[in-house]
């Protein structure tokens, strides 16, 4: 008997790649998740005969359909479900030499026992571009622009969701009832399911499982048995917390059930964030530390940080670190991220310049399955060598946020752009994961407003806004920080799980903030702008003239002391707030002091100007 040939790589799933294969060996598996339009795609496969083993009979009609004598390919669809995949034994185990067969599942043979030998050729259906749903949604006529996107966004490139997306939107469903759009999709899923293990105690698990992201036997509450049927189910999969539904559909179903029972979905969610503190209290292992931390984020009850952190997105994209060869696409990438984000394009350039300059491998690309770089994250390692491309972008707040030694564990993420949803969440997770199992401090620099809403969201440390304008964009960086040392890692896991609007989000009469006093000092010449301050109030109530000549009489007190510092510090406050305008570089220049000294002297100031406040025209 002639031996199989060796099994050959996936293979992206298109009718010609599907030809050329089918011409070349006898026996190949196209697969790829359910309602991916792998049915579809074999169906153009001519001249070809279909055996659907979904279909009654089909099962007893295969050995005469593999015996017949004709070079016209077989497809055998619907090879899910252990009595099928019985039936496919004598194909298994035939000799080379018979008519071509193409088997359709929703999971490779090859996770299959005893099919590792038989040199399959295996080809992958992937996700439809979105372009390609909102072309189905406009032919299945959804006119409603808020619809059809609706329909994209819950597909996430799979047709079967969208064509039921579709359904219950002409059934009446308003595009800002998602649950409700979800939940027609959802029942379809479940639906096909039902081919692969007959209806049974796993779908209520299954949806438990898509509430809470991952679990394991102890959160889902299941028995061995069950445990196991759920991870039979081809859109399964293991990780490092037990099992997951795969997107779209762990999101289509969570949507639908947050829809239909918003109790129970609350309940289960409540379960999971007490399961995984616990167990993050009792890890060691940083690894498994990050992991459960991951795990405890993706149950924040924040819009930001669900849909940017774990949307419903299937990610088929690979991530490594830039090589210098990857010089040009790093800078149409980040111009792109420039021209999207509102940005000064030059300055831009500049930027990357210095940060491919010092350390290349600080981006990390994505590229998609077929090699093009989509996407792009710049983290700075501070260090010495790396110090003159962080300052720039931290300026008065780098001292402070970099007050460990340098070079010990301290992170900067530049920027990060990757128009694929699922790439681009792929990406900041794989960062937040890297930095708590490390235990570094992770420093975020950005204009960007919806970074800002996600960074709230994560229950990160703002510190206000840098003094210049960094990107020249008319909108001043936001600068976060968050400690994951493992002393830091349980209160910022417990503020994450904290419901939104509780705790943590009011001053009531603290000590004026330094980036305060900066905004107010920003404004000093413009009564209306500083009408709009909240040193007004802060630490008690004065009118806008009384506070404009609060903030002079300080810096030029604090101009006036016999202690240097400070007296540099009011000096740097006088020229830049009160004089004529100069940058800071010009000034530091000016005081023959370094970047970090300038900033470091500012920030003090600010600082002592707003401790005065507390004691300014205290008097009736």
């Amino acid at each position: 008997m002639a031996e199989a040939p060796a099994a050959a790589p996936p293979v992206r799933a298109t009718p010609d790649s599907l030809r050329e294969v089918m011409a070349s060996r006898e026996l190949a598996n196209l697969t790829g998740p359910l309602g991916s339009g792998k049915s579809r795609l074999a169906a153009g496969l001519r001249p070809a005969t279909l055996l659907d083993l979904a279909r009654p009979g089909a099962v007893e009609r295969l050995p005469a359909a593999l015996a017949e004598d004709t070079a016209g390919p077989l497809v055998v669809d619907g090879a899910d479900g252990g009595p099928v995949l019985s039936a496919l034994e004598p194909l298994r185990l035939r000799s080379p030499g018979g008519r071509p067969v193409l088997v359709v599942s929703r999971r490779p043979l090859l996770a299959r026992r005893g099919w590792a030998g038989t040199g399959i050729a295996v080809l992958e259906t992937g996700p439809w571009p979105d372009a390609r749903i909102r072309r189905l949604a406009a032919e299945a006529r959804v006119t409603d622009p808020r619809c059809r996107e609706l329909v994209v966004r819950l597909a996430a490139g799979n047709p079967l969701i969208a064509d039921a997306a579709c359904r219950a939107v002409h059934a009446g469903a308003p595009p800002t009832a998602v649950g409700a759009v979800a939940d027609g999709a959802a029942r379809e899923i479940m639906g096909r399911l039902t081919r692969e293990r007959p209806a049974g105690p796993w779908q209520q698990a299954l949806v438990r499982l898509a509430a809470v992201w991952s679990a394991d036997e102890e959160l889902l509450d299941a028995d061995p048995d069950l445990f196991d049927a759920l991870a039979g189910l081809s859109p399964v999969v293991p990780t490092e917390l037990g099992l997951t539904l795969a997107e779209p559909f762990r999101g289509v179903i969570e949507l639908a059930h947050r829809w239909r029972r918003p109790a129970a979905h609350r309940g289960a969610r409540s379960r999971a964030l007490a399961h995984r503190k616990e167990s993050l209290a009792a890890e060691p292992a940083a690894h498994r530390r990050s992991r459960l931390a991951e795990g405890i984020m993706a149950l924040a009850d924040d819009d930001a940080v669900r849909e940017t952190m774990f949307p419903v997105s299937v990610a088929r994209d690979v991530i490594h670190s830039a090589a210098p060869d990857d010089a040009d696409a790093i800078g149409a990438l980040m111009r792109q991220w420039a021209r999207h984000g509102g940005l000064d394009v030059r300055w831009t350039d500049r930027l990357v310049e210095r940060w491919l300059v010092d350390d290349p491998a600080s981006f990390q690309l994505v590229r998609d399955d077929r090699g093009r770089i989509i996407g792009l994250m710049n983290t700075q390692h501070v260090t010495e060598r790396t110090m003159r491309g962080v300052e720039p972008l931290l300026q008065q707040h780098t001292d402070r946020l970099l007050g460990r030694p340098r070079g010990t564990g301290v992170w900067l993420l530049g920027a990060a752009y990757c128009p694929d949803r699922g790439a681009h969440a792929r990406l900041l997770r794989g960062l937040l994961r890297q930095v708590i199992a490390g235990g570094l401090l992770l420093t975020v620099s950005t204009p960007n407003p919806d970074y800002q809403r996600l960074l709230r969201g994560l229950r990160f440390q703002c510190h206000g806004t840098t003094t210049d304008d960094v990107y020249r964009c008319g909108r001043k960086p936001e600068i976060h920080s968050q400690d994951f040392g493992s002393a830091a890692l349980p209160d910022w896991t417990e503020r994450l799980a904290r419901a939104p609007g509780t705790g943590g989000g009011t001053r009531g009469g603290q000590r004026p903030t330094g980036q305060e006093v900066a905004r107010a000092l920003a404004g000093i010449a413009d009564p209306a702008r500083l009408a709009e301050s909240p040193l007004l109030s802060s630490p008690r109530p004065r009118t806008v003239a009384e506070l404009g000549e609060d903030l002079r009489e300080g810096v030029l007190r604090l101009a006036d002391s016999e202690v240097r510092e400070e007296a540099e510090a009011g000096w740097i406050l006088r020229h830049y707030y009160l004089g004529r305008p100069r940058t800071h570089l010009q000034l530091a220049r000016q005081l023959h002091i370094s970047r970090a000294t300038y900033f470091r002297r500012l920030r003090h100031g600010l600082d002592l100007v707003g401790g005065g406040l507390t004691t300014e025209r205290s008097a009736p």
